[in-house]
């Protein structure tokens, strides 16, 4: 057999079903639907937050479920680049096999197509003339041209001739336009996501951190430097501060982005509504850069972000940038007031050492305005709609097991049911709403006398003598009867500033018998309030108030008795036996700023310019095709004249009707 004939019966080479696979429509489509699941889950479920804020949102289990597939991070899962990679490069071969077809068909005629398949088309229409060869051919190609057709001529070895016409061939770089700009897109977005860091984690050189340290003990395995191309992060920085790093949130924790410029922020300045809201809020920024002698000045306010180079800094929030505290710590169970003085600052961690243990002190957060709605009676004074409750900072003391208390406590006394109170919140759980105190203010719209009160009320001695006061022995009396008496109530009253009334209770069901525990109860509950009211009288006559124990007080000082001892009776639900007031402060605030590196968003700009141009062609450019094939038939000339729109309007034969109209014409008078 010869090589002829060998080459003649090689079997055709099959095509790959893998790489019909990867450029197949169904593999495309499918990305995409993934990728708008994403999008949309990216839109509906708030990114990068906190994985405590998520967990009390979706609780431990469903956060778990949602982290595990990436959800909180998605546009930076590694599902979600996968499906990237897949979908640039099941596009690339799309456009690698299709491509160059579109492109020919740009330049294809299509005039030998055979007369049996120009007679075949769905528009197409027949009729005889008399004129010449030549003539029929220049009247035809004179017609389409008008109508915005290009031509081409074709001579049958029939004899016969085909003018083929073509029109809108730039319909095909729709097709060639949407598919790059999807690869375009593609690469943008996998410049802009966090491949890079993805394969550090998997080779083990990335390691987020977790805790909340300082920026001096976080370790190098979790900070990245200027290798990572793109990233999306914040940080915070005071007034007169400075910083050359961010913070990446990523997986369950964050890493430190180290910045090649530093950021010195000069000024914060804020505006309020009358509700409270932040109005306005912007920054004066100094942009630091190696090797130059001027830094870049910059005020940037929400929307209006300093560009450099790929960077990009966003006013995105605002918070306290390390605010200046002298604080007073009062013990609670001291028998006399003297308080702690404590110079410190936001943010700051401070060591306790008390009687009952050693504990910490985390300052986390100062608000000099706190604006709450008005009632409607407080509306119809006043005309206002809010009321500002003043400064308050939220703090945590924490013991050594590592439990915490969380408090808010305010500065000012505020005004409620006609009488003035210093509020102070705590919780045990962030999960839990603040539970409140409500200390009663003074003539002189202080704590002192609440201290005072206290600190008497916490020496069982001081109590049993102003009771003596009230109630002294007699000739008639009994004197170990008088002596238990006393006891009975130095007793009572240490049990009160343990646990409240409610403790007197719990003694009484304890340690008497039934029968006896009503008649007890009237008598225990009865001397206790005797004993305080005796603690009173004599704080009052101390003050001044009162001349003799036995002098009537007013109503103001009978309500605010009242108001006292329901917060003493309470406090042993506040956590560790300490009150933590205001003394004085100074401001500073801190402006939030996110800061992203996105090189690869104009290459994403620029495949969506080329989407657009190519969903224009596509939708609004018709490619059409128009063939008149002229054949001599004896004395006469035989016209087949067919057209082909690839949208196939209800206009395209409207426009095919029309230009054989014309050629029919023309024809006739020619």
């Amino acid at each position: 057999m010869s090589n002829a004939q060998t080459a003649g019966n090689k079997t055709p080479k099959k095509p790959n079903q893998f790489m019909n696979f990867l450029g197949s429509m169904n593999l495309a489509v499918t990305l995409l639907v993934m990728l708008s699941i994403a999008s949309v889950i990216g839109t509906v479920l708030q990114q990068n937050q906190s994985f405590q804020d998520y967990i009390l949102k979706f609780g431990p289990f469903w956060t778990e479920v949602f982290n595990s597939l990436g959800l909180f991070q998605v546009y930076g899962a590694a599902w979600f680049i996968l499906v990237l990679v897949f979908l640039l490069i099941s596009t690339s071969v799309c456009v690698s096999r299709n491509g160059p077809g579109f492109l020919k068909d740009m330049k294809q005629f299509s005039e030998k197509l055979s007369q049996t398949a120009i007679k075949h088309q769905t528009n197409n229409k027949q009729f005889t003339t008399e004129i010449s060869l030549d003539d029929q051919q220049k009247v035809a190609q004179i017609v389409l041209e008008k109508q915005g057709y290009k031509t081409k001529i074709h001579q049958r070895e029939d004899g016969s001739v085909t003018v083929a016409g073509l029109k809108g061939r730039w319909n095909r770089l729709g097709y060639i336009f949407t598919h790059v700009s999807i690869i375009v897109i593609c690469i943008g977005a996998l410049l802009d996501s966090n491949l890079l860091l993805k394969y550090r984690e998997l080779t083990g050189s990335l390691i987020p951190e977790t805790r909340t340290v300082s920026l001096d003990q976080i370790p190098k395995s979790a900070w990245v430097g200027e290798e990572n191309i793109s990233f999306r992060g914040t940080v915070n920085i005071g007034e007169n501060q400075k910083s050359d790093v961010l913070f990446l949130p990523y997986e369950n924790g964050f890493l430190v982005q180290q910045l090649p410029f530093t950021i010195v922020n000069k000024d914060f300045r804020i505006q309020y509504y009358d509700t409270g809201m932040p109005k306005t809020y912007e920054s004066d920024l100094e942009l630091y850069l190696p090797g130059q002698d001027e830094p870049i000045r910059k005020t940037i306010e929400v929307n209006k972000p300093l560009y450099f180079e790929n960077y990009a800094i966003y006013q995105s929030s605002f918070g306290d940038g390390g605010t200046e505290l002298k604080l007073k710590i009062h013990p609670l169970l001291a028998p006399a007031v003297a308080p702690l003085e404590l110079d410190t600052a936001v943010n700051k961690v401070e060591p306790l050492k008390t009687p009952i243990g050693k504990f910490r002190l985390e300052i986390d957060d100062f608000r000099n305005f706190n604006m709450v709605p008005m009632s409607d009676e407080e509306k119809a004074e006043t005309g206002r709609k809010f009321h500002n409750n003043g400064p308050s900072i939220t703090f945590k003391v924490r013991n050594e097991q590592g439990k915490a208390w969380e408090y808010e406590n305010y500065v000012m006394a505020n005004k409620q049911e006609g009488r003035y109170f210093f509020m102070t919140g705590m919780r045990e759980s962030a999960a839990d709403q603040f539970r409140y105190l409500f200390i009663p203010a003074d003539a002189k719209r202080s704590k002192a006398r609440f201290f005072k009160f206290l600190a008497l009320l916490n020496n069982p001695q001081r109590v049993s003598r102003s009771f003596q006061e009230q109630y002294p022995f007699s000739e008639g009396m009994d004197q170990r009867t008088y002596g238990l008496q006393l006891r009975l109530v130095e007793q009572l009253m240490t049990v009160f500033r343990r646990s409240g009334f409610s403790g007197i209770t719990d003694f009484i069901n304890t340690q008497v018998p039934e029968a006896e525990r009503e008649r007890v109860s009237d008598y225990y509950f009865g001397q206790t309030t005797f004993a305080l009211q005796s603690a009173y009288m004599g704080l009052l006559r101390d003050e001044g108030v009162v001349q003799s124990i036995q002098d009537e007080i007013s109503d103001f000082d009978k309500t605010w008795f009242e108001d006292a001892l329901t917060v003493i009776s309470s406090l042993s639900k506040y956590g560790p036996p300490m009150y933590f007031e205001i003394d004085s402060f100074k401001q500073i605030q801190a402006t939030g700023l996110q800061i992203t590196k996105s090189p690869g968003k104009d290459i994403v700009y620029l495949g969506s310019a080329m989407l657009i141009i190519g969903v224009f062609f596509m939708f609004y450019v018709r490619q059409r095709r128009f063939w008149v094939n002229i054949k001599p038939e004896a004395e006469r000339l035989e016209l087949t004249l067919a057209a082909k729109d690839n949208k196939n309007l209800p206009e395209t034969k409207t426009e095919f009707d029309k230009i054989c109209s014309q050629i029919q014409t023309v024809s006739k008078q020619a």
